[in-house]
């Protein structure tokens, strides 16, 4: 085989190599996650107290063993397989962490009427597929065969959260957030609201004051919001909610700590929303939960940002009062290339590195023998040197010439010059080590605050002007996904 064939198969093998890197038409599109990561609710299926509820402890699981629970649904995977759909969400966002893997992906697609539970590499032993089949039977099964997603997802979340040694229940503080003096609140939804707050308060530092009365009397309606967060003295992370029954009218209050991410312009978006439609047909119950539920969201969505912030000031707090060197905390992490890529990008490199090694030992060899890159003995090649140097002896006795000269330097020389994979030596540099990692490690501490907190926003109110705005999420620490592929409904 000739040169030029060599290299026709190199390049073959090179294109070939490079076709599975090229994205293919019928790969499943990854969403993006939700703000608050640990509930994607894309299909629509699941309500708001229920989300809430698995996010406050997916939130306390990851920041107290750095697991991490995650439920998706959609309405299909679009064809794909449910084990590769739940394994590609997985990987692209990282469930768990990624020194130990320890996360769990819980997929329920609508439309396909099927569901798909995936363990991080580092659970394989926990969270085996016998452990992960009894709890879907158990757990999701009977709700999901019902269409009560729901409550499959609720108790379903709980034995994940359980199994990886993380509460699903508690024992609440008594604190009173619920003011019903003008007596249009339910027992039962004044309980929920109560609930609510002493149980996300733990988790996110902010509770939510709901405050109702028969008229705010000589005071605007923003002055008598005012005193009253005083007068419970509430926490400069909390948030007020007043509804004046018969000024007809209402307003929030947020403390000072977070005016600066919960502002006014979002929380007259949630008003607008999900306020004024119940209040407008004196459904106040309603509307006042509904409310709260979407203020709980907010903040429950941002607790292990708060968390990990909160964390990183304390720690540089205490490295500047500190006159010995500390190491940085490294907040993001690179994303890990697969093995598969890998192989393939080295896969690439080594054919480009062979193509070069064939086309310079060629060359080489024709040096060595002729004295030139070309080889005279070639029709084609001997016709473009008559061009250049004329014909008959002239020509043979320079080629001649040239030929016994660089023979000789052949000679000299051949051991490294014959070919690209020779051996070579190196010129004695050296290193002392040490360099830089991938990743560094940090660990979550809580921090709250409550107690006479004081606001300048203004609030926000019925009647006000504003516009959309929102920060801050949550996302995975950057797990892999079993190699085992996880349990599913129809295996």
């Amino acid at each position: 085989m000739n040169r030029k064939s060599i290299q026709v198969v190199f390049t073959a093998i090179l294109l070939i190599m490079l076709l599975p890197l090229a994205p293919s038409r019928t790969e499943a599109a990854v969403p993006a996650h939700s703000e608050s990561f640990y509930v994607n609710d894309f299909a629509d299926v699941i309500d708001q107290k229920t989300e809430n509820y698995m996010v406050n402890y997916g939130v306390k699981l990851h920041q107290q063993t750095g697991a991490q629970v995650v439920l998706v649904t959609v309405d299909s995977t679009g064809g794909t397989s449910m084990e590769d759909y739940a394994t590609s969400l997985f990987n692209e966002w990282g469930v768990g962490s990624a020194d130990k893997n320890n996360g769990v992906l819980l997929l329920l697609s609508i439309k396909d009427d099927d569901y798909w539970a995936v363990p991080g590499k580092g659970l394989e032993d926990t969270l085996n597929d016998n452990v992960l089949s009894r709890i879907l039977s158990e757990s999701l099964e009977p709700d999901f065969a019902k269409k009560d997603y729901s409550a499959g997802a609720r108790r379903t979340y709980g034995s994940l959260i359980q199994s990886l040694g993380g509460v699903y229940s508690e024992t609440l503080g008594s604190k009173n957030y619920i003011s019903d003096n003008a007596g249009v609140l339910k027992q039962v939804t004044k309980d929920y609201l109560n609930q609510s707050s002493n149980r996300y308060a733990a988790t996110t530092g902010s509770g939510i004051y709901v405050v109702t009365v028969k008229n705010s009397g000589d005071k605007s309606l923003q002055d008598y919001t005012y005193a009253k967060f005083a007068g419970v003295a509430a926490g400069p992370k909390d948030v007020m909610l007043v509804l004046d029954i018969g000024g007809d009218n209402y307003h929030v209050l947020q403390g000072k700590a977070i005016e600066g991410t919960f502002t006014n312009e979002l929380i007259g978006g949630i008003l607008d929303t999900l306020l004024e439609p119940e209040f407008a047909a004196k459904d106040y119950a309603g509307g006042a939960t509904a409310t709260a539920n979407a203020f709980y969201s907010f903040f429950l969505a941002r607790a292990d940002a708060s968390q990990e912030t909160a964390a990183m000031s304390t720690k540089s707090a205490a490295a500047a009062g500190s006159k010995s060197p500390v190491k940085s905390d490294i907040s993001s992490k690179p994303k890990p290339v697969s093995a598969s890529t890998g192989l393939k990008i080295i896969g690439v490199y080594l054919i480009i590195i062979a193509l070069i090694s064939l086309a310079a030992s060629g060359r080489n060899r024709l040096i060595a023998r002729f004295g030139s890159r070309l080889n005279p003995f070639n029709q084609q090649n001997m016709n473009r040197l008559v061009t250049r140097f004329g014909s008959g002896s002239t020509m043979r006795q320079r080629r001649h010439r040239r030929h016994e000269r660089h023979r000789n330097e052949a000679l000299n020389h051949s051991s490294s010059q014959s070919s690209f994979w020779g051996s070579n030596e190196g010129g004695g540099g050296s290193s002392n080590g040490g360099g830089v990692g991938r990743y560094s490690s940090y660990e979550d501490e809580d921090e709250n605050e409550g107690g006479g907190g004081s606001t300048n926003g203004g609030g926000a109110g019925r009647y006000s002007s504003y516009d959309d705005d929102d920060d801050g999420d949550n996302s995975g620490g950057g797990g892999s996904a079993s190699s085992g592929g996880g349990v599913g409904r129809h295996r």
